[in-house]
């Protein structure tokens, strides 16, 4: 992307074609117009600009979008430039500038009237302000410097010079800003783009379910209209605002949930444009970015400048923040020209497919309806289609590496359609956390979703509370206020487990009566429980409800699993099926039932907190079940282990039994690693109830690895991988298990009887690395804190910890690297040296000890 405008193509853009413009240009390939030239013009010059300004009703007609976000940026060069030429005429000077003697031939005094782009909608309107005062600055100086040459300075006196100095410099700035923001502002008025760009529209936030974007967007549209198909994906786009804004299963009698269009709120955000070596994964980068809350003007300014058809736009945000929900809420709102919105649920999509394919596809699930990327485009009467790719931190789990570089893929495609003249802006949705796995295009703007304040709590639960009175007053409830949602802030902040406490509270008004702030795996245990509960007790004695439920959820852990173990967020009815008979082989069927149903479906039919879907997979049509959302699955397996875990802790402890058989656990360990999902073990360390003995019989089970057979259950195979990587996942797995309970271990906890644990670490180290996807041996290098230490004996140890949040910060006379650390940082010493994986790198290592070992005797001996 450029970074200026020529002033010259931006007049004739506008339709200006004063003969003063051709006089100066000289040769059309010249950015350069001549100082001397340029000021004896400048009146006609300063007519033309004007003129061109006044005629804004003009900007907008054009068959297509590019045209029209052409002119408006052209037009803001001509502001630009005219704003300067008209404060250049105000200058009180000690002599009069329409009488310069201009020479002949103006050799070597140029100037550079190509202005800085418009003002972004990323950027605060003062940053577009400052870029400009600064290009004046430039103009001032070679202005001042050509005055310099002419033979009038000579004439001069001192004072005379000082004041054409003064003049020519801050002063000529500070007039031309201001007429330049004065002039901005005005036409910003009439001109909503602009008004866009600098954040400054008249802004409503009082319209619910983003109702505010559609708003403003008409402020913009063309007058076109869509037609035939197009008109078809619109509307389809535009029912899911009527549809609940969740898919669940049975609600209790008389509860509703509200649609789309009632209980969206649009959240605050921050938004910024990436520069290299930036990391948007890292909350420390964000905050120093402003906190705002026009969403809807922001993502007007973005889809009126001419970036969008050129690199996609990121949207972050937490589990739970509301990406797909807003992605939907996008589509729907989007509607009519000036646009053409496309939603594409990259998990219905074949992963593997190209960005055209993956739009195809995901046109054809919506309206059923087969049609050509190119037809489409065409087919928009100059609309700017809208591509919204959501999920792509799910694409890129059950990718891995191969889909790193798959906004870079975004952005040719764009690039490729731009040079077609089918210009196509892309939204692409993702996790925070993985927004460092992929490439980012040079000048992609990221936004991030921002957890609720109290504002948006309030507004979401006058919704539900509106929505729901009925059922409150039949049941004898009380309403779920702020102050009681207040108490779980932590969770309330999230959409989406907002929504989950409201359902708690609305049985019973059990969250009204908890005196404690429950952690995130005691709310998801509630309520999955209480939901089991519900569905059971429509076909069960009371006496059998309690067993049965705990088989229902133990069912949808395996079925979490099915999904964990093939990197995937979904999974179909046979994976389902083929894993719980082996799994769970007698149950396979609950009594009872009139139609036999399979048990992955009985698992799932049931569930709230389960979405059945139809999908694409290498053009096979699959029906698949996904969690509703990510960490409801998340739970569910740590929940597993943690019951598993227990298990084994009984067993070490019985007088009866020798060792403890770990066949379920190895079974349901040896093929993912549990750090590439950090909501597992996060649930993990809540879970942990007696952690020295979970600890002891984790270590024990590492310890005995070489000395035991694998006794997992030989026919379960979620995917195709020999005994060596079983293994490495297993021993990875059990490593993140025992320090999940434990503030800090040694290596020598997991090795004892090695003489150098470090070399014996490095060799566990190359084995996962090795056999592990690189994603996954990424995420132990992530979670997984190493820091070399020398005991009192001088042997050479390793402390471990686990590190979800943020990097294990150095303890006094710990991280001594003698010039080490000028060139490395502590996050890539984690990366290159503490899972040291290269011969380089394992030399590094043994310097550090040498060089801490003397360190720590230096300071034992003051």
């Amino acid at each position: 992307m450029g970074e200026k405008y020529r002033y010259v193509d931006a007049v004739r853009s506008l339709g200006g074609t004063d003969p003063v413009l051709d006089a100066l240009q000289g040769a059309a390939s010249d950015p350069l117009l001549p100082v001397g030239g340029v000021l004896e013009a400048r009146n006609e010059l300063v007519k033309v600009g004007i003129d061109l300004l006044a005629g804004w009703r003009d900007w907008r007609p054009g068959s297509t979008w590019r045209s029209r976000t052409d002119r408006f940026e052209a037009a803001h060069a001509v502001l630009v430039v005219t704003a300067y030429f008209e404060a250049l005429g105000t200058l009180d000077l000690p002599f009069a500038q329409s009488g310069l003697e201009v020479p002949q031939r103006d050799v070597g005094h140029f100037w550079d009237l190509a202005a800085p782009l418009c003002p972004a909608p990323h950027r605060p309107f003062a940053q577009a302000v400052a870029a400009i005062r600064g290009y004046y600055l430039a103009l001032g100086g070679q202005l001042l410097a050509f005055v310099k040459e002419l033979d009038l300075w000579a004439r001069l006196d001192e004072h005379a010079r000082q004041r054409t100095a003064a003049a020519y410099g801050e002063e000529l700035v500070e007039r031309a800003v201001l007429r330049y923001t004065d002039r901005y502002r005005s036409l910003a008025h009439d001109v909503p783009e602009l008004a866009f760009w600098a954040g400054i529209a008249d802004h409503q936030p009082s319209l619910a379910g983003m109702a505010e974007l559609e708003r403003l967007i008409s402020l913009v549209a063309s007058g076109e209209t869509l037609s035939g198909r197009l008109a078809t994906l619109d509307r389809l786009h535009q029912a899911a605002l009527v549809r609940p804004i969740a898919e669940t299963g049975d609600l209790p009698i008389g509860m509703r949930l509200p649609t789309l269009a009632q209980a969206y709120v649009t959240p605050r955000f921050r938004a910024a444009e990436i520069a290299p070596g930036d990391d948007p994964s890292v909350e420390e980068w964000w905050e120093g970015h402003e906190l705002r809350s026009d969403l809807p003007v922001f993502l007007s300014g973005f889809l009126t400048a001419s970036a969008a058809g050129e690199v996609p736009l990121i949207v972050l945000g937490q589990p739970g923040s509301g990406k797909s929900v807003l992605s939907k809420v996008l589509a729907a709102r989007l509607r009519d020209a000036p646009f053409l919105p496309i939603r594409v649920p990259l998990r219905e999509v074949s992963a593997t497919a190209g960005i055209q394919e993956q739009i195809e596809q995901a046109v054809y699930h919506l309206s059923g309806e087969r049609q050509e990327w190119p037809a489409i485009s065409r087919s928009a009467n100059g609309a700017l289609p809208v591509v919204i790719l959501d999920g792509f931190d799910e694409l890129l789990q059950a990718t891995g590496v191969r889909q790193s570089d798959y906004l870079m893929k975004v952005a040719r495609f764009q690039h490729r359609e731009a040079d077609a003249g089918r210009a196509v802006a892309v939204i692409v949705t993702s996790r925070t956390a993985v927004a460092n796995r992929a490439g980012l295009p040079e000048g992609t703007v990221v936004a991030r979703l921002e957890p609720f304040g109290t504002t948006a709590m309030r507004t979401w639960l006058e919704v539900w509370n509106a929505v729901n009175a009925d059922y409150f007053s039949a049941a004898g409830l009380e309403p779920f206020t702020l102050d009681v949602a207040l108490t779980q802030r932590h969770l309330a902040r999230q959409p989406l487990l907002l929504l989950m406490l409201a359902f708690y509270d609305a049985d019973g008004n059990a969250l009204r009566r908890e005196t404690r702030t429950l952690g995130q795996a005691e709310l998801y245990e509630r309520l999955m429980t209480r939901f089991a509960e519900r569905a059971l007790e429509k076909r069960h004695p009371p006496d059998q409800v309690g067993r049965l439920v705990e088989r229902e959820l133990l069912r949808l852990s395996f079925v979490a699993a099915s999904m964990f173990n093939r990197g995937r967020q979904w999974a179909t009815t046979e994976e389902v099926d083929a894993d719980l008979d082996v799994l769970l082989p007698e149950q396979r069927r609950t009594p009872g039932l009139a139609t036999p149903l399979s048990a992955g479906h009985e698992a799932l039919a049931r569930s709230f907190f389960v979405h059945r879907a139809q999908a694409v997979r290498d053009d096979e049509v699959l029906h698949t079940y996904e969690f509703l959302h990510a960490t409801f699955g998340e739970f569910l397996i740590a929940r597993l282990l943690a019951s598993l875990m227990g298990e084994l802790v009984a067993q070490e402890s019985s007088l009866a039994l020798t060792g403890v058989h770990d066949g379920l656990l190895r079974t349901l360990l040896s093929w993912a690693t549990i750090s590439s999902r950090l909501p597992v073990v996060a649930f993990l360390q809540e879970l942990v109830h007696d952690g020295e003995r979970w600890r002891a019989v984790v270590l024990r089970l590492f310890r005995e690895l070489d000395a035991r057979e694998d006794s997992s259950i030989a026919a379960y195979r979620p995917w195709i991988a020999g005994p060596h990587r079983r293994y490495a996942y297993y021993s990875a797995n059990l490593m993140v298990l025992a320090l999940a309970c434990a503030p800090e271990l040694r290596a020598s906890e997991f090795m004892p009887g090695h003489e150098d644990v470090v070399t014996e670490w490095r060799s566990y180290s190359l084995l996962w690395r090795s056999q592990c996807a690189l994603a996954e041996w990424q995420s132990l290098v992530d979670l997984v804190a190493v820091r070399p230490v020398w005991s009192q004996d001088d042997i050479r140890e390793l402390h471990l910890k686990l590190s979800l949040d943020e990097l294990w910060e150095p303890g006094p006379f710990s991280w001594s690297w003698a010039g080490v650390d000028k060139l490395l940082s502590i996050a890539q010493l984690r990366r290159q040296v503490m899972f040291s994986t290269l011969a380089d790198e394992g030399a590094l290592l043994a310097l550090y000890m040498d060089d801490l070992r003397t360190h720590q005797q230096a300071h034992r001996s003051t």
